[in-house]
């Protein structure tokens, strides 16, 4: 007497791995999609639904951006003071024990870092935005 011995259905694992990467993959690109569209939302709110159009122009922020970098030796140094000084407010802000003097005074270094940042690029800017309104005479 033959007996007929079945066996199990086999799980493919690879398949199982693939559909669930699939899957994450899906999962990431709604979040991706939803987090964009909160953002746009967002932007539009905090700065009015014109915000696009109180943008420079794409040629005229492309200029900046070649005059910014053709002084990126100037702004060297402020930008690292900015670094710095931003790591220091995040130390003082999350310090065991908390002292409010000393973060306070981290966020006034901070912010007088960016202000010294601003001032340094301005005449870049307003030079760049010279050049390029006598090009167009």
């Amino acid at each position: 007497m033959v007996t007929s011995q079945t066996n199990p259905p086999r799980r493919s694992w690879g398949r199982i791995a693939l559909i669930a990467a699939l899957v994450l993959s899906l999962m990431g690109n709604a979040l991706a999609l939803g987090a964009w569209a909160r953002l746009r939302e967002m932007r539009a709110g905090i700065f009015g639904a014109d915000v696009a159009q109180v943008a420079l122009p794409a040629d005229l922020r492309q200029d900046l951006i070649i005059g910014i970098r053709a002084n990126a030796d100037r702004l060297l140094l402020e930008l690292e003071a900015v670094s710095k000084t931003r790591r220091y407010m995040i130390a003082a802000a999350t310090a065991h024990p908390y002292d409010r003097a000393t973060t306070e005074a981290a966020m006034n270094a901070f912010r007088n870092a960016i202000d010294a940042l601003l001032l340094a690029v301005q005449p870049i800017v307003l030079d760049r935005l010279d050049e390029v309104a006598a090009e167009r005479i």
